[in-house]
């Protein structure tokens, strides 16, 4: 019994080792799959070191991004959302092989978990789960024989974007991407910013893509650790330059609320009697308030300078709702029934009733006394002339014709007239001030500097 169970267990061996050897046959180790052994099975490698055989040099990552998607900019928000490829390149001086020795195998893809790879973060993200952009979920490693590192990952983040809304919708912004490296001076790590084609031009109704740059910046942080009082940290920067098209604001809001001002001067024109003046110019005073409400739910509050076309519309509101009580005060002198005090004085009778009627383009107040007496002549034939015609007739003999009250609806009337024409024209050079004004502060809108990231962040 003792002989036979050592038998047993021999037999079990052999067959282990047979099966063994089996596997091997039929599942051939890769070249691949040498490699990794070979790299990461060495017995001083460790992927919490820095992938240096000399402690005292640093590790220069390169990082590049392709934009191929702005999902969102919200201007009330100042936040942007891009889709793009975040690509970090460095060299592991510990992970390097002859490939010839592996079948010329000269690339092989490694999980993040098994190297060395820069810990960063983008600054300005405004997602908590953002904070960490690369991650063993997403992306990949490309390794190659000389030992450069590729990791590559997909970024889509949400971060703040200062909006400068002085020239909208005539504007141009700047949105960076500060990435920042966790605990790692630049004696240790040195970040450096590139750029690689973008896959596609990139699309958006609202914005036109001017330019995308890099920059590398160093920035000094006191207190770094106990032992380094003083240390400075490499940040590298991407800056992307959009410009608005402003041609959906043009239409939507430019071109209808000064036509809804004109529109408010246009009440002028109208004779007091309409009976539609008042309802006309409270429509266009509300008409006004609603582009009002549109631009204050598009741009973010600020106590800069605020933009150029709150003013224009903002102007252009007070100009309309100052319509209303002039033109109810017309409209009481119109249908006034006792006499204008400003017309006891006889320069203000010639200047009211004469001289304005005339450079307005308003019937006279003597044009209206012989209208009337047109009307009436086949009546009152002894005030007419000898010879059949009133040509001779002072104004005098025919003023007497009309009674005292009419006299004073006339005058009322003449002056109503007159002064609509000439609040019409004075709100109508206001309004061509304000257009000649804002235009002119919209020529003066030059763009950004071409160093806007260049300096530092903004």
């Amino acid at each position: 019994m003792k002989y036979f169970s050592c038998y047993l267990l021999c037999a079990v061996a052999i067959i282990f080792v047979l099966n063994q050897d089996v596997a091997e046959a039929r599942y051939p180790m890769s070249n691949e799959a040498r490699i990794r052994d070979y790299l990461l099975n060495q017995g001083n490698f460790s992927a919490r070191e820095r992938p240096v055989l000399d402690s005292d040099d640093p590790v220069h990552v390169i990082m590049m991004m392709q934009f191929y998607a702005m999902l969102d900019l919200n201007e009330r928000d100042q936040v942007i959302t891009t889709a793009s490829w975040l690509t970090m390149r460095w060299t592991d001086e510990r992970l390097s092989w002859n490939a010839s020795e592996f079948g010329g195998e000269d690339i092989v893809i490694i999980f993040m978990d098994e190297i060395w790879i820069p810990n960063v973060f983008i600054t300005n993200v405004l997602d908590i789960d953002s904070l960490s952009i690369i991650s063993p979920e997403r992306g990949s490693i490309l390794l190659t024989s000389d030992g450069s590192v590729s990791l590559g990952t997909p970024l889509v983040v949400a971060t703040q974007c200062p909006i400068n809304i002085y020239y909208f919708p005539f504007d141009t912004q700047a949105c960076q991407f500060v990435f920042f490296p966790q605990n790692q001076h630049t004696e240790k790590m040195i970040y450096n910013s590139k750029l690689l084609p973008s896959f596609e031009p990139l699309q958006s109704t609202d914005w036109t893509f001017l330019n995308i740059t890099s920059h590398n910046h160093t920035f000094q942080i006191p207190d770094f650790a106990t032992n380094l009082p003083l240390a400075n940290v490499s940040v590298p920067v991407i800056c992307l330059i959009l410009e608005r098209n402003p041609a959906y604001y043009i239409r939507t809001l430019m071109v209808p609320s000064t036509l809804l001002c004109i529109m408010a001067f246009v009440t002028f024109v109208a004779p007091p009697d309409s009976g539609e003046r008042i309802s006309l110019s409270v429509s266009m005073v509300l008409g006004l308030t609603v582009f009002q409400l549109l631009v204050a739910d598009i741009l973010p509050a600020t106590n800069e300078q605020s933009p150029i076309l709150s003013a224009y519309l903002t102007f252009t509101f007070v100009l309309a709702c100052a319509t209303v009580p002039f033109s109810l005060v017309n409209i009481n002198i119109a249908y006034g029934d006792s006499a204008i005090l400003a017309l006891k004085y006889r320069w203000s009778r010639k200047l009211f009733l004469d001289y304005l009627p005339r450079l307005t383009s308003v019937p006279t107040y003597s044009d209206r006394i012989r209208t009337i007496h047109d009307e009436i002549a086949p009546t009152n034939l002894a005030v007419s002339s000898p010879n059949g015609n009133d040509e001779g007739v002072s104004f005098a003999s025919l003023e007497k014709l009309v009674s005292r009250s009419e006299k004073t609806k006339i005058e009322a009337r003449t002056v109503a007239l007159v002064m609509d024409r000439l609040i019409g024209t004075i709100f109508s050079i206001a309004f061509l001030v304000l257009v000649i004004k804002t235009i002119i502060d919209f020529t003066g809108n030059q763009g950004l500097p071409n160093d806007i990231c260049e300096s530092g962040v903004v």
